[in-house]
């Protein structure tokens, strides 16, 4: 009978990791024991365990905080693919305390895709934002968003530290329309150091175009990491 091959040390750490997570002493949100508390438990090196911690972050198992610890990950954000959201309640509808950064609030000139988008020239001055979305500390999401002038009224003027733009858009707007599309990429360095993830970390776009009677008046572009978020629907068919 041939010998099985001894598994990787690395692959020990994660199923002693998966394990207290699935039978329940890690639940979700757990701070689980860093690096160097680990790794002499185990009997192993701070390299081994930080490999393993890397490759469970990376499949969404764990989420680590710079300069915080290692957590276990809770369930991710959903977005929906028929549907439009408001991303605080997603985040907290999933056991996490939601917060975000605001990065540009002001009229800006309009990039080649959200002009074509709203069918205005680009470099046209409109109303913009960029919000970073985050649950707990983890970066979600980078949002950025243009709006056709004259479109929402304060849009500008807005605090959205303390509601989305979402929420404001839904009092003040009139979108009776949308569409969206979703495409993969890998970030460039900027956006990889905002959703601190390696470049090599595929992310998820959303491209998303409201519509007033027809009329574009808003174009937003939702860059989310693949392991930290998941896009769903649900919808009835006509009779085959």
């Amino acid at each position: 009978m041939r010998e099985e091959t001894p598994k990787p040390l690395y692959a020990v750490v994660k199923a002693h990791v998966t394990a207290r997570i699935r039978d329940g002493s890690w639940p979700p949100g757990t701070r689980i024991p860093s690096e160097n508390a680990l790794g002499p438990a185990l009997g192993v090196s701070r390299i081994t365990i930080n490999r393993a911690f890397a490759e469970l972050a990376r499949d969404g198992v764990l989420q680590k905080v710079a300069g915080v610890g290692t957590f276990v990950a809770r369930d991710k954000p959903r977005f929906g693919l028929m549907t439009i959201e408001d991303i605080a309640e997603e985040i907290a509808g999933r056991g996490m305390a939601w917060s975000c950064q605001v990065l540009a609030l002001a009229a800006a000139p309009l990039p080649a895709e959200a002009a074509q988008a709203l069918g205005l020239p680009p470099g046209a001055p409109v109303p913009h934002s960029a919000i970073l979305h985050r649950g707990d500390t983890a970066p979600i999401q980078h949002e950025a968003r243009w709006l056709r002038s004259g479109y929402s009224a304060g849009y500008l003027d807005q605090d959205y530290r303390r509601f989305t733009t979402f929420a404001h858009l839904v009092r003040t707007g009139r979108a009776n329309e949308m569409e969206q599309a979703v495409s993969a990429i890998l970030p460039d360095a900027a956006l990889a150091r905002l959703l601190d993830v390696p470049r090599s970390q595929p992310c998820l776009v959303i491209r998303r175009t409201t519509f007033t009677d027809g009329v574009a008046m808003t174009f937003s572009r939702l860059v989310q990491p693949a392991n930290r978020f998941e896009i769903a629907g649900r919808a009835a068919l006509a009779p085959l």
